[in-house]
C-alpha cells in the first residue's frame, strides 16, 4: 500500500510537469498563508508557521523516498547558508508515513542539513496548501503572504527563482552586497562547493554546524587563527584554505598528526576550479 501511494505521488508529479503546471503561478495575487503547524523532527515540540512571521520562508514538502526531493536538499542548504543572515528561513516538511523519526533523522544527519525539519506524516501540508505530491515549495514573505508556489522540483539558485527570493528578502547578503554583479555567481559557487563536499566525503570528517568530528568543524573556520605544530600561528584566509585542501600535510594544525588527513578525500585529484568552489563553501559557513 505504501509503495503504491509513493508511486502515485511520483506519477502525479510527472503528469503535472508534462501538462506545464510544475512551475509556480507567477502572475497570481499573493495569498495569506493559512495557519499550519507540524512536529519538529526528533522531538514532541510543535512548530508553527506563524512563529516565523517577519522572516522570508521557503516551505518545502519532501519525502525520503522521493528522488527529486533528495536532489534539492543540497540546494536548499546552500541558499539557507547564504541568506539566513538576511532573514531567510528554510523549512523542510517531511511527509514520510509513520510516527517514527529514525529513518528521517539518519537521512538529515547524513546530508548535514542545517535548516529546520518538521514532520507531517499525515500530509496535512497537502490539504492545507492545496498541493499535489512532492516536492512542493512555497515562498512566504515577511507579512505571511504566499508570493510564489512551485509544484514539482525547483532550483532555488536558478536566476528567476533567486530573483524572486531576493525580492522578498529586500536586500543582498552582506558578504557580497558591495558587488551585486557577482552575487549570482557567488551563490552558484557555494552550491557547487556544497555538492562537491558531499560527493567527496568532506562532511564525513568535518561538520558544517560547529560540532567536532575527525577534523575541525568547517563552520566558522574561515577567518579564524590556527596554531601549527611548528609553533606558528596562521590566519585561515583564502590562501591558507586553498593550501590545506590541496595538501593537508603542508601546515599541520596542533592536535592533528602528519598523514592524518592525507588520502581522506577519495577519488581523483581536485581541479583548481573544484578547490575554489570548496573554499567558497567554507567561507560561506563563516558569514
Amino acid at each position: 500500500m505504501a509503495k503504491r501511494m509513493k508511486n502515485t505521488h511520483i506519477w502525479m508529479i510527472a503528469l503535472i510537469m508534462v501538462n506545464g503546471f510544475a512551475a509556480s503561478a507567477c502572475g497570481a495575487e499573493p495569498q495569506l498563508a493559512p495557519e499550519y503547524s507540524a512536529r519538529v523532527l526528533g522531538s514532541e515540540q510543535e512548530a508553527t508557521l506563524a512563529s516565523l512571521r517577519g522572516q522570508v520562508v521557503l516551505l518545502n514538502a519532501w519525502a525520503t523516498w522521493c528522488p527529486p526531493c533528495r536532489e534539492e536538499m543540497p540546494d536548499f542548504e546552500a541558499i539557507y547558508t547564504s541568506y539566513k543572515e538576511q532573514g531567510l528561513a528554510v523549512v523542510g516538511v517531511n511527509i514520510d508515513e509513520g510516527e517514527a523519526d529514525d529513518e528521517v533523522i539518519r537521512y538529515v544527519q547524513g546530508m548535514k542539513i542545517g535548516f529546520s525539519i518538521w514532520r507531517d506524516p499525515n500530509n496535512r501540508f497537502g490539504k492545507r496548501f492545496r498541493v499535489l505530491g512532492v516536492p512542493a515549495t512555497l515562498l512566504i514573505n515577511r507579512e505571511g503572504m504566499i508570493v510564489r508556489r512551485w509544484q514539482g522540483p525547483m532550483d532555488p539558485g536558478a536566476a528567476d527563482n533567486l530573483k524572486t527570493i531576493k525580492a522578498a528578502l529586500g536586500s543582498a547578503p552582506a558578504s557580497i552586497a558591495a558587488n551585486p554583479q557577482a552575487q549570482d555567481g557567488e551563490l552558484a559557487a557555494v552550491r557547487r562547493g556544497r555538492r562537491l563536499a558531499d560527493q567527496r566525503g568532506c562532511l564525513t570528517c568535518h561538520s558544517s554546524d560547529g560540532t567536532q568530528g575527525m577534523g575541525p568543524s568547517w563552520k566558522g573556520l574561515a577567518g579564524s587563527t590556527a596554531q601549527l605544530t611548528d609553533g606558528r600561528s596562521v590566519l585561515r584566509d583564502r590562501a591558507y584554505l586553498t593550501r590545506a585542501i590541496v595538501d593537508p600535510d603542508v601546515e599541520i594544525v596542533t592536535g592533528y598528526s602528519e598523514g592524518m588527513m592525507a588520502g581522506a578525500m577519495p577519488g581523483k585529484r581536485l581541479s583548481k576550479i573544484e578547490v575554489e568552489t570548496l573554499v567558497r563553501y567554507l567561507e560561506s559557513l563563516s558569514q
